[in-house]
């Protein structure tokens, strides 16, 4: 398995060809009689985090406009909004959290394991786990050194790639982006959602994000519906533009 420091998160590409097994799938659907209730994590907020005695924070998102909100536990701020960026992504289609162990063997040749952060599903079908760690400690050479490690002795049936990030590994625009698309999700809304991907569909190509809007008519829900479509990445934007009227943004894509 290959393993990966990730100074830019924004591009999830994978190197290898795709070979994991697939433990993951699609997040669960919303009932659309109860779009708003939350799927709880897996986790108890007692149970211990790795770098923290306890679960500390929990992230409530939906990873897709048409998927149930779902709880994650944060064994820190860090990981809280490692997870908040993941969930924004238009290539990431799920991930679980502090659910994946890998048996590895030490320097010393002693037996150990690893609960990994997160272990994220991509649009590809390519599965990567991530390593949170604040930005100092992400980029230590020593802490790479051990993670490189790890990822060697990680079986590729479990995932294809293993990167370390922090949140600072997201650009500070996809951060910016990440929240408005977390706060577009906590809407339900699916009819405006269709109207504005009908309107994308007829303008084509390319085209402003004011321009989106004035065809769907919608004005503040079409805004909010347009959002939902780029974190789902149903319409495309450059990873590094930011969410505003002047943007300009792709056709719907296949």
């Amino acid at each position: 398995m290959s393993t990966t420091t990730s100074s830019d998160a924004t591009h999830l590409f994978v190197d290898p060809p795709h070979v994991a097994a697939g433990t993951l799938t699609f997040p669960p659907l919303a009932d659309p009689d109860e779009p708003h209730r939350i799927v709880r994590s897996h986790l108890l907020k007692i149970d211990l985090g790795k770098s923290s005695s306890s679960c500390k924070a929990a992230l409530i998102t939906r990873l897709h406009r048409t998927t149930a909100m779902q709880e994650f536990w944060c064994a820190s701020f860090e990981e809280s909004q490692v997870y908040l960026n993941l969930a924004a992504h238009p290539d990431v289609v799920n991930f679980r959290e502090q659910s994946t162990r890998v048996e590895f063997l030490k320097a010393d040749g002693s037996a150990s394991h690893t609960v990994v952060d997160a272990h994220a599903l991509l649009r590809n079908g390519s599965e990567v786990l991530f390593s949170v760690k604040y930005e100092g400690k992400a980029k230590r050479a020593s802490y790479l050194e051990e993670v490189e490690s790890i990822a060697r002795q990680c079986s590729r049936n479990i995932a294809d790639r293993f990167v370390v990030v922090s949140r600072y590994s997201f650009h500070s625009v996809f951060r910016e982006c990440a929240l408005k698309i977390h706060i577009a999700r906590r809407g339900w809304d699916p009819e405006a959602d269709q109207i504005v991907l009908g309107a994308a569909h007829d303008l084509g190509a390319s085209f402003s994000l004011q321009e989106l809007l004035d065809r769907s008519g919608l004005g503040g829900r079409g805004y909010r519906a347009a959002v939902r479509l780029i974190g789902d990445g149903d319409i495309g934007k450059h990873p590094l533009d930011p969410i505003a009227y002047d943007t300009r943004l792709r056709g719907v894509k296949a």
